[in-house]
Protein backbone atom coordinates (compact mmCIF):
# COMPACT_ATOMS: atom_id res chain seq x y z
CA UNK A 1 0.00 0.00 0.00
CA UNK A 2 3.04 2.26 0.75
CA UNK A 3 1.08 3.76 3.24
CA UNK A 4 3.52 5.73 5.72
CA UNK A 5 6.39 5.20 3.49
CA UNK A 6 8.64 7.50 1.29
CA UNK A 7 7.06 10.90 1.34
CA UNK A 8 4.03 9.62 3.41
CA UNK A 9 3.82 10.08 7.24
CA UNK A 10 1.09 8.56 9.25
CA UNK A 11 -0.07 10.77 12.16
CA UNK A 12 -0.93 9.06 15.27
CA UNK A 13 -2.63 11.01 18.26
CA UNK A 14 -3.87 8.98 21.71
CA UNK A 15 -4.06 10.67 25.06
CA UNK A 16 -4.98 7.76 26.64
CA UNK A 17 -2.48 5.02 28.62
CA UNK A 18 -3.01 1.11 27.66
CA UNK A 19 -5.15 -0.98 30.37
CA UNK A 20 -5.09 -4.63 30.59
CA UNK A 21 -8.92 -4.59 28.84
CA UNK A 22 -6.96 -3.02 25.44
CA UNK A 23 -5.30 -6.36 25.21
CA UNK A 24 -7.51 -9.16 24.09
CA UNK A 25 -8.64 -6.58 21.30
CA UNK A 26 -5.93 -4.54 19.91
CA UNK A 27 -3.02 -6.93 18.90
CA UNK A 28 -0.15 -4.02 19.28
CA UNK A 29 -0.48 -4.28 22.49
CA UNK A 30 1.27 -6.43 25.17
CA UNK A 31 1.20 -7.23 28.69
CA UNK A 32 4.44 -5.19 29.10
CA UNK A 33 2.82 -2.31 27.74
CA UNK A 34 0.27 -2.05 30.46
CA UNK A 35 0.18 1.63 31.73
CA UNK A 36 2.41 2.98 28.70
CA UNK A 37 0.60 5.66 25.79
CA UNK A 38 -0.90 4.32 23.54
CA UNK A 39 -0.18 6.42 20.44
CA UNK A 40 3.86 5.74 20.94
CA UNK A 41 3.61 2.00 21.67
CA UNK A 42 1.29 1.58 18.78
CA UNK A 43 3.84 3.67 16.85
CA UNK A 44 6.66 1.98 17.98
CA UNK A 45 4.61 -1.60 17.19
CA UNK A 46 4.26 -0.54 13.50
CA UNK A 47 8.01 0.65 12.70
CA UNK A 48 9.07 -2.81 14.49
CA UNK A 49 6.92 -4.36 11.86
CA UNK A 50 7.84 -2.51 8.92
CA UNK A 51 11.16 -0.16 9.77
CA UNK A 52 9.99 2.01 6.52
CA UNK A 53 6.94 3.79 8.45
CA UNK A 54 7.03 7.06 8.79
CA UNK A 55 4.97 7.77 12.23
CA UNK A 56 4.72 10.96 14.40
CA UNK A 57 2.99 9.93 17.55
CA UNK A 58 1.18 12.68 19.58
CA UNK A 59 -0.66 12.23 23.11
CA UNK A 60 -3.12 14.84 23.00
CA UNK A 61 -6.77 14.30 22.89
CA UNK A 62 -8.26 15.59 19.46
CA UNK A 63 -10.47 18.12 20.49
CA UNK A 64 -11.91 21.90 20.34
CA UNK A 65 -8.52 22.03 23.33
CA UNK A 66 -6.22 21.07 20.18
CA UNK A 67 -7.65 23.05 17.57
CA UNK A 68 -4.70 25.22 16.89
CA UNK A 69 -2.18 22.35 16.79
CA UNK A 70 -4.48 20.31 14.61
CA UNK A 71 -5.83 23.00 12.34
CA UNK A 72 -7.90 23.01 9.12
CA UNK A 73 -4.22 23.70 8.15
CA UNK A 74 -2.90 20.40 9.52
CA UNK A 75 -6.21 18.26 8.40
CA UNK A 76 -5.87 20.07 4.67
CA UNK A 77 -2.19 18.07 4.11
CA UNK A 78 -4.08 14.77 5.17
CA UNK A 79 -4.66 12.52 1.85
CA UNK A 80 -6.83 10.05 4.15
CA UNK A 81 -8.56 10.55 7.80
CA UNK A 82 -9.04 7.15 9.74
CA UNK A 83 -10.56 7.38 12.90
CA UNK A 84 -10.74 4.56 15.98
CA UNK A 85 -12.64 6.80 18.73
CA UNK A 86 -14.07 5.11 21.70
CA UNK A 87 -16.91 7.77 21.99
CA UNK A 88 -19.49 9.80 19.75
CA UNK A 89 -18.85 13.15 20.50
CA UNK A 90 -15.40 12.92 19.64
CA UNK A 91 -16.66 11.15 16.06
CA UNK A 92 -19.01 14.26 15.59
CA UNK A 93 -16.41 16.72 16.03
CA UNK A 94 -14.00 15.13 13.96
CA UNK A 95 -16.84 14.67 11.33
CA UNK A 96 -17.29 17.93 11.23
CA UNK A 97 -13.69 18.88 10.84
CA UNK A 98 -13.08 16.28 7.56
CA UNK A 99 -16.78 17.79 5.80
CA UNK A 100 -15.13 21.29 6.46
CA UNK A 101 -11.55 20.89 5.36
CA UNK A 102 -13.05 18.59 2.25
CA UNK A 103 -11.00 15.12 3.74
CA UNK A 104 -12.00 11.88 3.03
CA UNK A 105 -12.60 9.87 6.36
CA UNK A 106 -12.54 6.13 6.94
CA UNK A 107 -14.79 5.91 10.26
CA UNK A 108 -14.13 3.17 12.16
CA UNK A 109 -15.23 2.26 16.32
CA UNK A 110 -17.21 0.59 18.47
CA UNK A 111 -19.98 1.39 20.85
CA UNK A 112 -21.22 -1.27 23.47
CA UNK A 113 -21.56 -4.95 21.14
CA UNK A 114 -21.80 -2.55 17.93
CA UNK A 115 -19.38 -2.31 15.48
CA UNK A 116 -19.43 0.45 12.74
CA UNK A 117 -17.35 1.37 9.53
CA UNK A 118 -18.10 4.45 7.29
CA UNK A 119 -16.17 5.69 3.85
CA UNK A 120 -17.17 9.47 4.26
CA UNK A 121 -16.25 11.42 1.11
CA UNK A 122 -17.47 15.14 2.35
CA UNK A 123 -20.21 16.22 -0.68
CA UNK A 124 -20.18 12.84 -2.28
CA UNK A 125 -21.20 10.97 0.29
CA UNK A 126 -23.21 10.54 3.82
CA UNK A 127 -21.35 11.90 6.78
CA UNK A 128 -21.55 10.29 10.24
CA UNK A 129 -23.22 12.99 11.72
CA UNK A 130 -25.85 12.76 8.83
CA UNK A 131 -27.03 9.08 11.10
CA UNK A 132 -27.65 8.04 13.89
CA UNK A 133 -28.29 4.93 15.95
CA UNK A 134 -30.96 4.44 17.77
CA UNK A 135 -30.00 4.85 22.04
CA UNK A 136 -29.02 1.71 23.12
CA UNK A 137 -30.21 0.48 26.98
CA UNK A 138 -26.78 -1.70 27.23
CA UNK A 139 -23.74 -0.74 29.52
CA UNK A 140 -20.66 -1.70 27.40
CA UNK A 141 -19.21 -4.45 28.52
CA UNK A 142 -15.84 -3.01 29.06
CA UNK A 143 -17.44 -0.39 31.23
CA UNK A 144 -18.96 -2.70 33.70
CA UNK A 145 -16.07 -5.20 33.79
CA UNK A 146 -12.95 -2.16 34.32
CA UNK A 147 -14.92 1.17 34.74
CA UNK A 148 -18.12 0.82 36.62
CA UNK A 149 -18.81 4.88 37.44
CA UNK A 150 -21.98 4.72 38.62
CA UNK A 151 -24.45 3.41 40.80
CA UNK A 152 -26.59 1.42 38.43
CA UNK A 153 -22.61 -0.08 36.79
CA UNK A 154 -21.73 -1.24 40.43
CA UNK A 155 -24.94 -2.49 41.05
CA UNK A 156 -24.99 -4.56 37.46
CA UNK A 157 -21.45 -5.68 37.91
CA UNK A 158 -21.59 -7.10 41.51
CA UNK A 159 -25.11 -8.77 40.37
CA UNK A 160 -23.25 -10.47 37.33
CA UNK A 161 -20.34 -11.66 39.31
CA UNK A 162 -22.05 -12.47 42.53
CA UNK A 163 -25.17 -13.45 42.05
CA UNK A 164 -25.40 -14.63 38.24
CA UNK A 165 -22.37 -17.08 38.96
CA UNK A 166 -23.09 -18.44 42.31
CA UNK A 167 -26.53 -18.75 42.28
CA UNK A 168 -28.05 -19.13 39.12
CA UNK A 169 -25.47 -20.33 36.88
CA UNK A 170 -24.81 -23.35 39.05
CA UNK A 171 -26.13 -24.32 42.12
CA UNK A 172 -23.46 -25.48 45.20
CA UNK A 173 -23.05 -28.21 46.29
CA UNK A 174 -23.81 -28.29 49.94
CA UNK A 175 -22.98 -31.47 51.02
Amino acid sequence: LGVGRGKGVIHLTDNDLIEKSNLNRQFLFRPKDIQSPKSTTAAQAAKDMNAELNIEAYLDKVGPQTEEKYSNQFLGRLDLCVNALDNVEARMYMDQRIVATQRPLLESGTLGPKGHVQVVVPFHSESYSSQSDPQSKDIPFCTLKSFPNSTEHCTIWSRDLVFEENLATKPRDLR
